[in-house]
């Protein structure tokens, strides 16, 4: 009878280690529905990384920035995505001046409250949530994206 009561308060106490080690987890790693609002804005930034460096490749191969994002999206043997992956609406895209351009998208994060942003992105693509724009210089050496 012993035996059996210990054993019970040894399964009883595994099971607690058990939902106590899920219960940090999810704090620490944040919900499968967290996680997953932060793959989606690593795949807008890297949208928006590829943008930039085909907007600067256009710059440099006719010395003017494209009028639009359709322009890039249509060159012969490009593949580039210019919608949000979500709810399909478009990237904001905008000449400013004769090398400079404004990149704009819908972010459900915050960089400076996920684990993952001092890896993931510099500081150039670090944005909050809600709608953030990016200001960009074509064919800028100080650039690192």
């Amino acid at each position: 009878m012993n035996e059996a009561r210990n054993g019970r308060w040894l399964m009883i106490a595994a099971c607690l280690v058990v939902a106590a080690t899920l219960a940090a987890a999810i704090l620490v790693m944040g919900s499968p529905a967290v996680q997953r609002e932060a793959k989606l804005d690593q795949r807008r930034i890297a949208d928006l990384t590829r943008i930039a460096r085909l907007a600067d490749g256009y710059f440099e191969r006719s010395g003017k920035l494209p009028p639009d994002l359709a322009i890039l999206a249509n060159q012969p043997g490009r593949r580039l995505s210019i919608a949000d992956p979500v709810d399909g609406s478009p990237y904001a895209y905008e000449v400013t001046g004769n090398r400079t351009f404004r990149l704009c998208a819908v972010f459900a994060t915050d960089t400076a409250k996920t684990f993952e942003a001092p890896e993931r992105w510099t500081d150039e693509w670090s944005h909050g949530e809600g709608r953030q724009c990016f200001d960009r210089k074509a064919n800028d050496d100080a650039k690192t994206n």
